[in-house]
């Protein structure tokens, strides 16, 4: 069994994209970890778990890189974090 997985860092690129559901969009944020900003990672998150529509449309607006992102999650097949749980900070 797979644990969950913490990311914290910076938010280096960021996009909004439809996920094909119904009213479904999904967050992707491209992640220089503390410690290791050269690792980046990808996570990957329902738009739901972004706080607000401001932070949505800074992310969608790249307006919000250097930002702190703690993320957390299980590691995809194609080496993705997906995000049960997203703590953004401006």
């Amino acid at each position: 069994m797979e644990s969950d997985l913490e990311v914290s860092g910076a938010i280096i690129d960021s996009w909004v994209e439809p996920c094909g559901q119904e009213d479904g969009t999904r967050v992707v944020l491209q992640v220089a970890p503390k410690g290791r900003p050269r690792d980046l990672i990808f996570v990957e998150a329902e738009a739901s778990l972004v706080p607000d529509d401001g932070w949505l449309e800074d992310l969608s607006e790249n307006t919000c890189h250097g930002s702190p992102v703690r993320a957390f999650g299980r590691r995809m097949l194609n080496g993705f974090i997906s995000a049960t749980h997203l703590q953004l900070v401006r």
